[in-house]
């Protein structure tokens, strides 16, 4: 803590000694982030971190992670005030070793990794026009949709961008952003399917536009556009991939002890297998789903049955069709959180989810998945009767089970990241048990 205060004097003392016109100006300073890490025990001493996103994270998370942000408004002008956002992440790529680098090969057991997440400058009120909105440029978490209890972001296209957030345009609010993504990947020709490694460029355009539809309840209508640039010789290929787009809209209501959010998604193109508890950013450089389409709805919410007796939940489904394979893929999950309140600190916890993923292939065969867990808490929390209310330590116990079936053909599920010589750790079922501390700030 004395290390952050420091640096805060510092970023204070920065902006207080700037020229004279802004001398009568207090800044804010803003310092958040987020972190999770514990101690944990599974099958041969193994935890697993098994399909988070389809079975739920609570007490099926076997990593440290952590986030610091950092900013500042350094200066403001009549109406208009500058802020500069930073954001650092560190994530440890095995677990449970005192000594942890951010240097050596990322296969080392003693490599962390740090990135940096967030660099932006946002300027509010500068427009003469609209002085409740905002310009910005520079690298961001850019309106990130998430479901916290699966860990999934269904909608995030952040990265280096620029845009403007908040202007007024009839009853809602508009937001316009140009966000860019270079990546190194192959290019495939279409007569011997033989891989040149190529570069990238993705250009999304995004908009988005949210209005008050009635009383506590809000709808978002979004679009983004996938612009996909190669620049060399094979760029010309005949199965090249194309441009891409993801449509969403989205309803939030607000009611008298709780919300609920239903979204719809639809993604065309060389994105559309995103729709896979995936966010749709990514694009498919082979060119095999130009013509492809998916389809997801989201239903995810808080809900209050008592006073102490509350949970949250998350149901998924979605289908993706048009592939240069003519395959069809039908995935489908459900987790709910029901919590139960103890005392003013502490409550129960229960977290059960499962998913079943179907895959029929060009040729009739179908390939099959699912899984199911099942957890057990005891948390701490400074306001046990706050779903929210981080941070939380809690003991937990989990069981979870999977099974694949590839054309008839029963076989296990690797239900952990962990591996052996052989690349390998199959098994249908594990049981875990451990602490785990969760909080963000």
């Amino acid at each position: 803590m004395k290390k952050i205060s420091l640096i805060a004097a510092a970023m204070f003392a920065a902006v207080t000694s700037m020229p004279a016109a802004y001398a009568d100006y207090t800044p804010n300073i803003y310092f958040n982030g987020y972190l999770r890490s514990g101690v944990f025990h599974g099958k041969g001493g193994q935890m697993a971190k098994f399909n988070v996103n389809k079975v739920g994270r609570l007490g099926n998370e076997n990593d440290t992670y952590g986030e610091i942000a950092l900013g500042s408004d350094i200066v403001k002008v009549d109406d208009s005030v500058w802020t500069v956002n930073s954001r650092f992440t560190i994530a440890d790529n095995k677990h449970n070793r005192d000594w942890q680098s951010t240097d050596g090969d990322d296969t080392s057991a003693e490599h962390n990794h740090l990135a940096l997440r967030e660099l932006y400058i946002n300027a509010k009120g500068v427009l003469d026009w609209d002085k409740d909105a905002s310009v910005w440029v520079g690298k961001r978490f850019y309106k990130r949709e998430d479901i916290h209890i699966t860990d999934m972001y269904y909608y995030d296209i952040s990265g280096y961008g620029a845009g403007l957030d908040g202007l007024s345009v009839g009853p809602g609010k508009l937001d316009l952003a140009w966000i860019r993504q270079d990546d190194s990947a192959d290019s495939y020709s279409d007569e011997k399917n033989t891989a040149y490694n190529t570069f990238v460029s993705v250009n999304k355009l995004d908009a988005r536009y949210n209005f008050s539809v009635f009383d506590d309840a809000n709808l978002q209508i979004a679009d983004t556009y996938y612009i996909a640039e190669r620049d060399n010789k094979y760029s010309r290929l005949a199965n090249e991939v194309k441009n891409a787009n993801t449509f969403d809209i989205e309803l939030n209501i607000g009611f008298n002890g709780g919300w609920n959010k239903t979204v719809y998604q639809w993604m065309h193109g060389s994105n559309a297998g995103g729709v896979h508890y995936g966010t749709g950013n990514w694009l498919d450089y082979k060119g095999n789903t130009n013509g492809a389409n998916g389809h997801r709805v989201i239903n995810t919410g808080d809900v209050s049955i008592t006073d102490n007796f509350k949970f949250q939940h998350v149901e998924n489904i979605a289908h993706s069709q048009g592939y240069a394979d003519d395959k069809k893929t039908t995935t489908y999950s459900f987790v709910v959180r029901p919590y139960y309140q103890l005392t003013k600190m502490t409550r129960l916890i229960w977290e059960a989810g499962a998913y079943y993923d179907v895959t029929k292939l060009a040729d009739g065969s179908k390939n099959k998945e699912k899984g199911q867990k099942l957890t057990m808490a005891y948390g701490i929390t400074p306001d046990a009767s706050n779903m929210w209310s981080r941070p939380e330590i809690r003991l937990f116990a989990t069981y979870i089970h999977g099974t694949v079936t590839n054309d008839g053909e029963r076989q296990a599920v690797n239900l952990t990241n962990y591996t052996n010589n052989d690349g390998k750790v199959d098994y249908n079922h594990n049981f875990m048990f451990g602490v785990q501390v969760e909080a963000w700030w």
